[in-house]
Parts: structure tokens; C-alpha cells; sequence
């Protein structure tokens, strides 16, 4: 089964992301902030990150960068409510990282997940 880590901390935010990827036959793992994410990075590997941005105590680019030391293939989706040029470079700045603007429709979410062909993986 695939894995994804879902590092948000908006509660209603985070459990909705669960249920969309158990509906897409993936094992969830869930984590409120950069450093329980860190944590729950010990329960991989993972075949997808999605990560908020703005996280408590270690933010989601941080976050990443640490992903990436151990793990520099496993692609990347970050959520944000603001996407400016300093949030373009920064992601374009991460391999195979990829961005979505909240509200995340499921809609949006399900055709970047078939562009990155983690559907299509068993």
C-alpha cells in the first residue's frame, strides 16, 4: 500500500486530506506540526509528502529540506493560501516539489496526484 504524510495544523484541514487519500487506497500518517512530522518520518517510507506551508515550531519548507536529506525523490505537494514569487522560488527551489493554492478542491488535488502517477503505483 502506498504511504503519504500529511503535515497540517488545521485539524478539519487535516482530516479531510486522510479521508480523500484512505478513499484513495493510501495508509495515512498525520502530523500537526514540523516536528511531529519529523517524527512520524521514522514510520516510512513514504511515497508522498503534503505539506502546509505555514507550520508551528519547523515551517514546511524547512520541513522539506529536511525530507530531502534522506529522502531526495518522493515528490512533494505543498498547500498554501498565498502564492507569491518568494513562495514560487522556494518550491521550485525543492525537487520534484509541487504547490497548491487552499482551498484545495479534490478535484485539484486528485489530477496532480495522477500527473505525479502516484495513483498509478502499487
Amino acid at each position: 500500500m502506498k504511504k503519504v504524510l500529511i503535515v497540517e495544523d488545521e485539524i478539519d484541514v487535516l482530516e479531510i486530506l486522510g479521508e480523500f487519500f484512505r478513499l484513495m487506497h493510501f495508509g495515512v500518517q498525520k502530523a500537526v506540526d514540523g516536528e511531529e512530522a519529523l517524527e512520524a518520518l521514522k514510520e516510512g517510507p513514504f511515497h508522498l509528502y503534503v505539506l502546509d506551508v505555514r507550520l508551528p515550531k519547523i515551517d514546511g519548507f524547512e520541513l522539506a529540506n529536511r525530507i530531502r536529506e534522506k529522502d531526495p525523490q518522493t515528490p512533494i505537494i505543498f498547500l498554501t493560501g498565498l502564492i507569491n514569487s518568494e513562495t514560487q522560488a522556494k518550491v521550485e527551489g525543492i525537487s520534484k516539489a509541487y504547490y497548491l493554492r487552499k482551498p484545495v478542491t479534490f478535484e485539484k488535488l486528485q489530477e496532480i496526484l495522477q500527473k505525479l502517477g502516484v495513483l498509478n503505483e502499487t
